[in-house]
């Protein structure tokens, strides 16, 4: 355990303040109170083998004492979505020369890699407080075989910097190609992408009053006027993709979208409830939505998914989605379904779709050929307050 100067502090919580305003963690509180928390507990020499995950869970995210870190992986899930979101940061040359900051796998604990000359200082109390003139009269060989080992040193320094850095890259590399992969058949395809994305009927008072202003007020359908919070967050990182890849794209509302529009090209639909186009071509696959609120697997009636906690005004603390990519029987043309339970899984779905870290891990048992195959996701991800926390996967088909 490293005893840290003043200086050392400012620069690591110089670098900690860049590093969170980045574009890799400005979008995720969690992310950023959990880097922030491990950081400042290694500056402030606590004993690094004592920062547990039930430690982390109650201080960082509130957790009971008590709670059940087997239920509950929000401190695990955490941590690897850390780590992912630092390797895009240093790896996008963000590398700062005074400091690197990680989380180590299987720990907690930030570690901070200095230069030579900003390192804690590793001598021998011993020896603190003795001259280099009075080191260098006991021990007569150190001086002339510093070089040396100064130079050992560096060559070692500069080796480790180059494979983690290539290393970085590499891996930046394949996840940028697990994400084109994933998208490569809309992507690849001369049509416009059409997205069409669900409108859920809404009721006002026919009285066109924000409340109803008595009892014979009667509630009056509003079918074409809105979209759900957690389909327009989809929608916004499809849309951002899309474009960011240089892909034209056209939205339609499921209600109107005529059906001779999803024979002519790419089509990306979004939410399952108030999207009559969802279940009608996704019936015949493996995962599908059922008749109740209830993801199914075909291959085994036993088995669905369904939410056993939901409220009346579709509060949840959980939730499913299914993220399906496949090619339309009737046109030929590729569909990706991007659908939740409720808007918190449509949410998370197209957080997971767009994602390259949360791509390339999926890909990882997938077939060598899955980028000219079919296949399908079922997530599940867990709901905070008001925000799906990032899925994972729980049940995949190739075909």
């Amino acid at each position: 355990m490293a005893d840290f100067s003043q200086k050392q502090r400012e620069i690591a919580l110089e670098v900690l303040a860049h590093i969170l305003e980045s574009e890799y963690f400005r979008g995720s509180q969690r992310c950023c109170h959990f880097l922030e928390y491990s950081v400042r507990y290694v500056l402030d020499g606590r004993p690094i083998e004592e920062l547990k995950e039930r430690t982390l869970g109650i201080e960082v995210f509130h957790k009971a004492g008590d709670y059940d870190t087997a239920q509950e992986n929000i401190v695990r899930v955490t941590a690897n979505e850390v780590r992912k979101r630092l390797a895009q940061y240093y790896g996008d040359d963000h590398c700062n020369r005074k400091l690197v900051i990680q989380i180590p796998s299987g720990s907690y604990a930030a570690s901070l890699h200095w230069t030579e000359e900003d390192s804690p200082a590793l001598v021998p109390a011993a020896l603190a407080n003795k001259s280099k003139a009075q080191v260098l009269e006991e021990n007569p060989t150190r001086g002339i075989r510093r070089p040396r080992i100064v130079w050992r040193i560096a060559t070692v320094s500069v080796l480790v910097v180059g494979f983690v850095a290539t290393a970085i890259f590499y891996w930046q590399m394949r996840s940028t190609d697990t994400l084109r992969g994933v998208w490569s058949p809309v992507l690849d395809s001369p049509k416009v992408a059409v997205i069409c994305i669900s409108q859920p009927v809404a009721y006002r008072p026919m009285s066109n009053m924000d409340v109803p202003i008595g009892s014979g007020d009667r509630m009056m359908p509003v079918p074409d006027a809105f979209v759900g919070t957690g389909d327009a967050f989809a929608l916004a990182d499809v849309a951002g993709l899309l474009s960011k890849l240089g892909k034209d794209w056209q939205l339609f509302p499921g209600n109107s979208t005529p059906s001779n529009t999803l024979l002519a090209g790419p089509i990306i639909l979004i939410g399952v409830h108030a999207n009559k186009w969802t279940p009608t071509i996704t019936k015949n696959l493996r995962f599908f939505f059922g008749v109740e609120n209830a993801i199914y697997d075909r291959s085994d009636p036993k088995v669905k998914w369904s939410l056993d906690q939901l409220t009346p005004d579709w509060k949840t603390n959980e939730d499913y989605a299914l993220v399906s990519r496949f090619t339309n029987p009737g046109s030929g043309q590729p569909v990706i379904v991007i659908a939740g339970l409720t808007n918190f899984g449509t949410q998370a779905a197209g957080d997971f779709v767009t994602n390259q870290g949360l791509l390339s891990e999926a890909m990882q048992k997938a077939p060598k050929d899955w980028k000219h195959k079919n296949f399908q996701f079922v997530l599940h991800t867990q709901i905070i307050g008001n925000s799906p926390e990032q899925p994972t996967v729980i049940a995949a088909n190739f075909w």
